[in-house]
């Protein structure tokens, strides 16, 4: 039976307004009243602790956490690169290196070896030095096809 009671208790305190059966049960139960004036007593002792309505920090108070705050952090690698001036030039210098780099290994290699010599693309393209390109000679396009199916061998083993 107090259980049920003991649970309304902080509703009744707080709420301030009469409850019928936590009423009818603080008249006949000691126990249940003692725990609502030990509860009471409390709530009396944290309102002591409530700081005042008015009241507001001082001048300059926000700035001094801040700096508290940031004097407390630790550095990091990348901070000491990047908020200094040699940190800087560093990064534009790499990055300017990294650039020219790649325009070096983009720009100097020949096509045949990027796509390299092996390829079916290549292969199939042929090289325009040896003779006029497909589809301009009709008859030497069906010569050549035929040849590639008459040589052609496919070992069943």
């Amino acid at each position: 039976m107090h259980e049920p009671v003991l649970g309304h208790l902080e509703e009744y305190l707080k709420f301030r307004k009469p409850i019928l059966e936590v009423e009818s049960h603080l008249r006949g139960c000691a126990e249940c009243r003692e725990e609502l004036g030990y509860m009471m007593r409390q709530s009396e002792l944290f309102g002591v602790l409530r700081p005042p309505a008015n009241i507001e920090p001082g001048v300059g108070f926000y700035s001094r956490v801040m700096n508290l705050v940031e004097s407390q952090a630790k550095p990091s690698i990348w901070n000491l690169f990047g908020d200094s001036l040699f940190g800087k030039r560093l990064a534009y210098a790499s990055m300017s290196l990294l650039v020219l780099l790649g325009t070096y290994f983009v720009s100097s290699q020949p096509v045949d070896e990027v796509v390299g010599s092996g390829a079916p693309e290549v292969i199939l393209a042929g090289d325009e030095q040896a003779g006029p390109p497909i589809g301009a000679d009709p008859q030497r396009d069906r010569e050549a096809v035929l040849v590639n199916l008459a040589t052609y061998q496919q070992d069943y083993q």
